[in-house]
């Protein structure tokens, strides 16, 4: 139970896959203007991430270590990735009576939803430990955008020099945050 516990505080604030890996950190820095938008995105990445890395650890436990496959893991955890996402869309689509924006389609595409699945295969994790690690990870990941979004509004309030408007202090805004994170 302890080690769940480790597992879970580290995916959500030591080891922060926006902050700290800098894993899907275009997602937070280029989609954390609203909170509510912010809190919509990190719940759709925590779905996705949950339920890619249960299926990806069951790939590679039941699949890809009975057939020497380990170099495979990318092409094929990519692919679980996409069609999770594309999924959970529709899904999203069917039951909200309209699309949640770009949301799945970036999903898709957010290395930190890859990430935590070879980062969980590599690291020998059996499958409740993947759940929470996976879990984790996306909740850290809804963190640190919320988190965000609420530094994004206080530094638009001030004047900013114009050497270091737009990304470079958003940048060390999120430095500034990884470092806070880490304090933990």
């Amino acid at each position: 139970m302890k080690e769940l516990f480790a597992i879970l505080m580290g995916g959500v604030l030591l080891n922060n896959y926006a902050l700290q890996s800098f894993l899907g950190v275009t997602t937070l820095l280029g989609n954390s203007k609203e909170t509510k938008k912010s809190a919509v995105m990190g719940a759709c990445v925590t779905a996705v991430t949950l339920i890619s890395g249960v299926l990806c650890h069951l790939l590679d436990t039941l699949v890809l270590e009975g057939m020497n496959g380990d170099y495979l893991q990318p092409l094929l955890f990519t692919a679980v990735v996409l069609a999770v996402a594309t999924v959970l869309g529709t899904l999203a689509k069917i039951v909200f009576k309209k699309p949640l924006g770009v949301f799945f389609p970036l999903l898709a595409l957010n290395s930190a939803v890859l990430g935590v699945a070879v980062n969980n295969a590599s690291a020998g994790y059996t499958l409740l430990q993947s759940a929470v690690a996976s879990f984790a990870v996306g909740a850290g990941f809804t963190l640190a955008m919320v988190l965000f979004c609420g530094v994004r509004s206080k530094i638009n309030m001030k004047y900013v020099p114009a050497a270091f408007r737009g990304l470079p202090i958003y940048l060390m805004a999120a430095s500034i945050l990884a470092l806070t994170l880490f304090a933990f």
